[in-house]
């Protein structure tokens, strides 16, 4: 009796791990869009990549981690890695919403696939080694909210598409070799929360337009060919948690208007004359502060 108790009790054991496993690799039954799992084989090939098994079931891209509800696309454990929504079309269809590719050590353009992925919310492409410009067709990722392409050697403008991102909350466009202008358009992009746009070629002033950015947290503006006053404007983000303006062509005096930012914790400022580096819990006069930074910038 009691080995037959065990038989049973294994046999459930096996089964509810089949079903287990028939649900990591699909839960719904769904399959991934076509187009966009073409698309997404075709991105891999151009760059010399895989679909690792852990979310290609079967050849099935939306399996797997990619389904996975305790698996996020910044898990460390997976990369590189999609995310995927199987309840499209009455839950028949998969689109995918994050692709992470990185430091994988990519060379080479983006493939214009990139852009018919529209149902992204999450692309980071950091830390590799990719070239060319960014395509006017960026503005088709309407949904978009997390974007990097930090630490690569893309070039030439910003696309002003980048401006119907209006749903965005990170961009981190750092260490690469833009050029050219700001675009005025990243203004739209009221939803910001974080924005990194040091290390790379960028002339002109500050728009005025980013005055509209007040959701912004974190602002870095390191290494940069901008040029102007340190705008006043600034003064808006009184979210901001962590503000750095390094290497830049901007000139003082220090706007008055930064005695708002009663929520910083972290300020980097170097101008010609002045360097300050500091960190702190809370300022309860940001102004007084803001007089002492004028007497030794203008000593």
């Amino acid at each position: 009796m009691p080995t037959c108790l065990h038989l049973t009790v294994w046999f459930i054991l096996c089964i509810l791990g089949s079903i287990h496993l028939v649900q990591s690799q699909n839960r719904t039954g769904a399959t991934t869009d076509p187009d966009e799992a073409q698309a997404l084989n075709s991105i891999f090939a151009a760059w010399g990549k895989q679909a690792p098994r852990e979310w290609n079931i079967s050849g099935q891209l939306c399996s797997g981690a990619a389904i996975g509800e305790n698996i996020t696309i910044d898990d460390k454990g997976y990369n590189p890695l999609i995310k995927c929504d199987c309840t499209f079309n009455g839950s028949t269809i998969c689109r995918i919403t994050a692709l992470k590719v990185y430091a994988m050590d990519v060379i080479g353009p983006i493939p214009p696939q990139l852009w018919t992925l529209t149902h992204l919310t999450n692309l980071n492409l950091a830390q590799n080694f990719l070239t060319g410009s960014l395509s006017p067709a960026i503005g088709n990722l309407t949904r978009m909210e997390w974007l990097t392409f930090g630490i690569n050697a893309l070039s030439g403008p910003i696309p002003k598409e980048i401006g119907l991102l209006t749903d965005l909350k990170s961009l981190g466009i750092s260490s690469n070799k833009f050029s050219g202008s700001l675009p005025a358009e990243i203004g739209n992009c009221t939803k910001l929360q974080q924005i990194y746009m040091d290390s790379s070629d960028f002339t002109g002033g500050i728009p005025s337009s980013f005055a509209n950015l007040v959701e912004l947290q974190t602002a870095w503006m390191m290494d940069l060919g901008v040029t102007g006053r340190i705008p006043d404007f600034i003064g808006r983000w009184t979210k901001l948690t962590a503000l750095r303006i390094v290497g830049t062509d901007l000139s003082g005096p220090i706007p008055s208007s930064f005695s708002n930012l009663t929520s910083l914790t972290e300020l980097y400022v170097l101008f010609p004359f002045l360097f300050i580096t500091i960190s702190f819990p809370f300022i309860p006069s940001l102004f007084l502060f803001y007089q002492l930074i004028l007497l030794e910038y203008n000593s």
